[in-house]
Protein backbone atom coordinates (compact mmCIF):
# COMPACT_ATOMS: atom_id res chain seq x y z
CA UNK A 1 0.00 0.00 0.00
CA UNK A 2 1.26 3.54 -0.83
CA UNK A 3 1.49 6.04 1.38
CA UNK A 4 -0.65 9.02 0.93
CA UNK A 5 2.53 11.37 -0.38
CA UNK A 6 2.89 9.01 -3.30
CA UNK A 7 -0.81 9.16 -4.63
CA UNK A 8 -0.39 10.08 -8.13
CA UNK A 9 -0.71 13.74 -9.23
CA UNK A 10 -3.48 12.99 -11.87
CA UNK A 11 -5.58 10.91 -8.74
CA UNK A 12 -5.08 14.45 -6.84
CA UNK A 13 -5.92 16.22 -9.38
CA UNK A 14 -9.29 14.45 -10.53
CA UNK A 15 -10.09 15.03 -6.51
CA UNK A 16 -9.71 18.66 -7.04
CA UNK A 17 -11.84 19.05 -10.60
CA UNK A 18 -14.80 17.18 -8.89
CA UNK A 19 -17.55 18.66 -6.06
CA UNK A 20 -19.30 16.21 -4.72
CA UNK A 21 -19.26 12.78 -2.72
CA UNK A 22 -21.33 10.00 -1.64
CA UNK A 23 -20.17 9.23 1.61
CA UNK A 24 -21.55 5.61 3.24
CA UNK A 25 -21.37 5.69 7.23
CA UNK A 26 -23.14 2.43 9.04
CA UNK A 27 -24.29 2.99 12.79
CA UNK A 28 -26.64 1.09 15.18
CA UNK A 29 -29.85 1.71 12.84
CA UNK A 30 -27.86 0.52 10.11
CA UNK A 31 -26.33 1.82 6.90
CA UNK A 32 -26.50 5.42 5.79
CA UNK A 33 -25.32 7.41 1.82
CA UNK A 34 -24.90 11.26 1.73
CA UNK A 35 -23.73 13.28 -0.89
CA UNK A 36 -22.35 16.03 -0.17
CA UNK A 37 -19.77 18.73 -1.49
CA UNK A 38 -15.92 18.57 -0.35
CA UNK A 39 -12.26 19.75 -1.08
CA UNK A 40 -9.52 18.10 -0.82
CA UNK A 41 -6.01 19.11 0.13
CA UNK A 42 -3.65 16.06 -1.53
CA UNK A 43 -5.70 12.52 -1.02
CA UNK A 44 -7.04 14.24 2.64
CA UNK A 45 -10.99 15.17 2.08
CA UNK A 46 -12.75 17.87 3.97
CA UNK A 47 -16.73 17.65 3.84
CA UNK A 48 -19.30 19.70 6.70
CA UNK A 49 -22.16 18.27 8.15
CA UNK A 50 -24.37 20.02 10.65
CA UNK A 51 -23.80 18.21 13.56
CA UNK A 52 -27.82 17.17 13.71
CA UNK A 53 -27.36 15.20 10.47
CA UNK A 54 -28.00 11.48 10.31
CA UNK A 55 -23.99 11.40 8.98
CA UNK A 56 -22.69 13.43 11.80
CA UNK A 57 -24.84 10.40 14.71
CA UNK A 58 -23.16 7.72 12.94
CA UNK A 59 -19.48 9.05 12.16
CA UNK A 60 -19.51 9.64 15.47
CA UNK A 61 -20.43 6.00 16.74
CA UNK A 62 -18.26 4.58 14.05
CA UNK A 63 -15.59 6.98 11.89
CA UNK A 64 -15.16 3.98 9.48
CA UNK A 65 -16.59 5.28 6.17
CA UNK A 66 -16.44 4.49 2.35
CA UNK A 67 -17.29 7.34 -0.02
CA UNK A 68 -17.06 7.25 -4.47
CA UNK A 69 -15.97 10.38 -6.65
CA UNK A 70 -17.09 10.44 -10.12
CA UNK A 71 -18.90 11.82 -13.05
CA UNK A 72 -21.61 10.46 -14.96
CA UNK A 73 -21.47 9.87 -18.93
CA UNK A 74 -23.63 8.47 -21.03
CA UNK A 75 -20.99 6.27 -22.53
CA UNK A 76 -19.63 4.19 -19.78
CA UNK A 77 -16.37 3.80 -21.52
CA UNK A 78 -15.73 7.86 -20.54
CA UNK A 79 -16.45 6.57 -16.96
CA UNK A 80 -13.52 7.97 -14.45
CA UNK A 81 -14.06 8.35 -10.36
CA UNK A 82 -12.13 7.26 -6.62
CA UNK A 83 -13.86 4.76 -5.13
CA UNK A 84 -12.12 4.60 -1.55
CA UNK A 85 -12.44 3.68 2.32
CA UNK A 86 -11.25 5.40 5.47
CA UNK A 87 -11.16 7.25 8.61
CA UNK A 88 -13.62 10.51 9.28
CA UNK A 89 -13.32 11.94 12.32
CA UNK A 90 -14.17 15.70 13.32
CA UNK A 91 -11.93 18.63 12.88
CA UNK A 92 -10.90 20.09 16.59
CA UNK A 93 -7.94 21.86 15.18
CA UNK A 94 -8.06 25.81 15.07
CA UNK A 95 -5.32 25.70 11.85
CA UNK A 96 -6.99 22.81 10.69
CA UNK A 97 -10.09 24.23 10.60
CA UNK A 98 -8.98 27.28 9.41
CA UNK A 99 -7.96 25.98 6.27
CA UNK A 100 -10.82 23.46 5.53
CA UNK A 101 -12.79 26.78 5.59
CA UNK A 102 -10.35 28.33 2.70
CA UNK A 103 -10.23 25.16 0.90
CA UNK A 104 -14.03 25.61 1.00
CA UNK A 105 -14.33 28.95 0.11
CA UNK A 106 -11.82 29.04 -2.48
CA UNK A 107 -13.38 25.71 -4.37
CA UNK A 108 -17.30 27.19 -3.69
CA UNK A 109 -16.63 31.37 -3.97
CA UNK A 110 -20.34 31.67 -4.05
CA UNK A 111 -20.23 30.66 -0.55
CA UNK A 112 -21.49 33.85 1.30
CA UNK A 113 -18.86 34.71 4.25
CA UNK A 114 -19.78 32.54 7.87
CA UNK A 115 -22.10 30.20 6.32
CA UNK A 116 -20.18 27.45 7.88
CA UNK A 117 -20.50 29.02 11.03
CA UNK A 118 -23.33 26.30 11.98
CA UNK A 119 -21.69 23.67 10.35
CA UNK A 120 -18.75 20.98 11.67
CA UNK A 121 -15.79 19.87 9.95
CA UNK A 122 -15.14 16.34 9.05
CA UNK A 123 -11.76 15.39 7.99
CA UNK A 124 -11.64 11.85 5.75
CA UNK A 125 -8.43 10.00 5.81
CA UNK A 126 -8.22 7.62 3.24
CA UNK A 127 -6.77 4.25 4.13
CA UNK A 128 -7.75 2.95 0.49
CA UNK A 129 -8.07 4.66 -2.80
CA UNK A 130 -8.89 3.16 -6.11
CA UNK A 131 -9.00 5.18 -9.39
CA UNK A 132 -10.99 4.04 -12.48
CA UNK A 133 -10.72 5.37 -15.62
CA UNK A 134 -12.35 3.70 -18.25
CA UNK A 135 -11.13 6.20 -21.23
CA UNK A 136 -8.06 4.52 -20.84
CA UNK A 137 -9.11 1.10 -22.46
CA UNK A 138 -8.13 -0.49 -25.55
CA UNK A 139 -10.36 -1.66 -27.87
CA UNK A 140 -13.80 -2.64 -26.26
CA UNK A 141 -12.91 -3.27 -22.58
CA UNK A 142 -15.75 -6.11 -21.15
CA UNK A 143 -18.62 -3.81 -19.66
CA UNK A 144 -18.48 -5.28 -16.50
CA UNK A 145 -15.19 -4.75 -15.88
CA UNK A 146 -13.64 -1.26 -15.03
CA UNK A 147 -10.75 -0.32 -15.25
CA UNK A 148 -9.58 -0.25 -12.11
CA UNK A 149 -5.79 1.13 -10.25
CA UNK A 150 -5.22 0.56 -6.73
CA UNK A 151 -3.37 4.23 -5.66
CA UNK A 152 -3.44 3.78 -2.01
Amino acid sequence: MAAASEVPDYVVDYLSQQKALTLATAGSGGPHAATLVYVNEGPLLYIWLRQSAETASQVESNPDVAFAIDEYAEDWRQTKGVQGTGRCEVLTDGDELAKAADLFGRKFPDLRPGATSAVTFFRITPTELQYIDNTRGEGEPDPDEYRRESVL
